[in-house]
């Protein structure tokens, strides 16, 4: 998780501490000593299973009969996080 810490790591702070951050500054022993800020850490989990779930749902083909480019989303999921 170290490659996907160190970008998020050093944002700017966004409004307001969700639920899931609050969580995750007891639960980080998966950053296994990185000093990123809970924010960081649900910024950098985020990012990971969304592009994991598009990665999935496309694999396995899911996507198969919804008449759409699966690599456009995955292009427009990638931009957006």
């Amino acid at each position: 998780m170290a490659a996907l810490l160190d970008p998020f790591a050093p944002r700017t702070p966004h409004e307001g501490v969700t639920s899931f951050e609050r969580h995750l500054a007891g639960h980080r022993h998966w950053a296994e000593g990185h000093p990123a800020s809970p924010a960081a850490l649900r910024r950098a989990l985020t990012f990971w299973t969304r592009l994991h779930g598009v990665l999935a749902l496309e694999l396995a083909g899911h996507f198969g009969g919804m008449d759409f480019d699966p690599a456009l989303l995955f292009a427009d999921e990638a931009a957006n996080l």
